[in-house]
């Protein structure tokens, strides 16, 4: 049960989110943050599912979705002119929180910008930088601008206390999603013409447009390799809705013959977030590029193989400062490698598609796989009371705990 709080006067948040995933776990914090406080508004910068709970987004989010170093370069005018008018926003209103949402290279200089500012209230922020994997340089810029940092993996709370950052775990959403219904899977079957007696292969290329770009050829070559020595599965692409004409582009990417593509036109941020996990329930086998979908294909118990790779220079400058050999979150929650992932120069159609068969043919690693995701689920939170509503708590609590 949530502790509700009434206040003299209706609360004011400002929430920041660049991208997808940020958006979806802003969506649920709000809906949390409604249910404590009877009167609250939301400002900020996010997507469907944040603006469907109220959020007044002062520019679109994917702005913000940039990733790697030569693409961030590229985008930098844009980003500091986003930057100053998120922090003119701020300190030009009144606000109990700001609460920034992932995506740390733009919302720590926010945060810094405005604790500069003189703004005085807390600063939260939900993700916690992964200063474990690379990068541990932050842990100084972090402990001067955010006041609270709400974790997703239970491994980083002692990594940041230790570093003296205030944090509270909150688990992972994901360990609360309600698993589809048989109705719901026949659903997505019956929308993409699937044949339920015939297996499929899952290819998800990214969330952003150069995760796309670079990808989406790799994985749709390895698709047709796949199909070659597998014809009877189903190939099925899920973009996001953005950049669906994109990806249908055959010339450019060259998708195998009689390819879906997963479409959900006219549906709002929920009901494609049920489509979606319907999809991944009924698919047999995923590819997928690193990040939190991962996370989601592990919540349907659903084998994959994560590729991913960035610009030469990103790679050659990230390389150089990684402190860990997994970027899998499944592999990296469960300290195992059981997840294949192939990055940067071993990110080949025919590194992807040994592993993908490897999968498909020896049922020792499929099973360890489908064990792995199911650890991964239980240490993320699942079957945790109340676990919807820890972040929003987490949130009310500090914020109360400082009046």
């Amino acid at each position: 049960m949530v502790k509700k709080y009434k206040s003299k006067y209706p609360r004011k948040i400002f929430l920041i989110a660049g991208e997808p995933s940020g958006d979806n776990l802003g969506g649920n914090l709000m809906e949390g943050l409604l249910r404590i406080y009877p009167e609250i508004d939301f400002i900020g910068v996010g997507g469907p599912s944040m603006i469907e709970k109220g959020l007044v987004s002062i520019f679109p989010y994917d702005e913000l979705s940039v990733m790697g170093i030569t693409e961030v370069l590229s985008n930098l005018p844009r980003l500091i002119n986003r930057k100053n008018q998120v922090v003119a926003s701020i300190l030009g209103d009144s606000f109990d929180a700001v609460v920034t949402i992932d995506s740390p290279d733009f919302n720590l200089r926010v945060a810094k910008s405005v604790k500069r500012g003189g703004y005085r209230n807390p600063v939260i922020h939900y993700v916690s930088p992964t200063v474990w994997a690379w990068r541990q340089g932050r842990v100084k810029k972090i402990r001067e601008s955010v006041d609270h940092i709400l974790t997703l993996f239970p491994f980083e709370n002692e990594i940041l206390q230790k570093s003296g950052i205030s944090s509270t775990f909150v688990g992972h959403p994901i360990a609360n999603i309600k698993p589809p219904d048989k109705q719901e899977i026949a659903h997505v079957s019956s929308h993409l013409w699937l044949d339920p007696d015939k297996p499929t292969l899952l290819i998800l290329p990214g969330s952003r447009k150069s995760e796309i770009t670079k990808m989406g050829p790799v994985f749709a070559k390895a698709a047709g390799l796949f199909q070659t020595k597998f014809p009877d599965y189903q190939i099925v692409v899920a973009p996001t809705p953005q950049f669906t004409g994109i990806l249908k582009d055959r010339n450019k990417f060259g998708w195998p013959e009689g390819t879906r593509f997963f479409q959900t036109p006219g549906m709002d941020s929920s009901q494609r977030e049920r489509m979606k996990l319907s999809l991944f329930s009924v698919s047999n086998l995923a590819l997928a590029s690193s990040g939190t979908v991962s996370l989601e294909l592990a919540a349907t118990s659903t084998p994959m193989v994560i590729g991913y790779d960035l610009s030469w220079l990103s790679r050659q400058i990230i390389g150089s400062m990684l402190l860990v050999d997994t970027v899998t979150l499944v592999n990296l929650i469960t300290t195992t490698r059981t997840v294949p992932e192939l990055l940067g120069k071993n990110l080949t159609p025919e590194n992807l598609f040994i592993e993908l068969k490897k999968i498909v043919s020896a049922s020792s690693e499929h099973n360890a796989q489908i064990d792995i995701l199911n650890h991964a689920m239980v240490s993320l939170g699942k079957n945790t009371q109340n676990l919807k509503d820890l972040p929003a708590q987490s949130v009310a609590n500090y914020i109360e705990s400082l009046q």
